[in-house]
């Protein structure tokens, strides 16, 4: 009998935190959201200032690389209500002010 008891009230405390339901977990977005079409809009020969005009102020701009801007976009906890970025990871390669390379991934 106290074997069952305490079965019983052993499988009761571990499965009761299952009966609960989820947090509220609120969506967090970090980063430049950025649309296909605005990296369309970029062509190599640009100007450091036409890129910000395009698509916003850099994320990162590396200290050891000061020719290297990187875009990026995460998202945690995201419904279908919140905006998303069609680009996570956008690299732009300057050379004298002017745009050369752009890579995305």
């Amino acid at each position: 009998m106290k074997k069952t008891i305490l079965l019983l009230s052993a499988l009761f405390t571990l499965s009761a935190c299952s009966l609960l339901p989820q947090p509220y977990k609120p969506a967090v977005e970090q980063g430049n959201v950025i649309k296909t079409e605005q990296v369309e809009q970029l062509k190599i020969g640009m100007t450091e200032s036409q890129v910000i005009y395009v698509l916003g102020t850099p994320m990162v701009r590396d200290t050891f690389k000061p020719d290297e801007w990187h875009y990026l976009f995460t998202s945690l906890y995201t419904d279908e209500n919140s905006k998303l970025s069609d680009v996570k990871h956008l690299t732009l390669t300057f050379d004298s002010g002017l745009l050369q390379s752009i890579q995305q991934k």
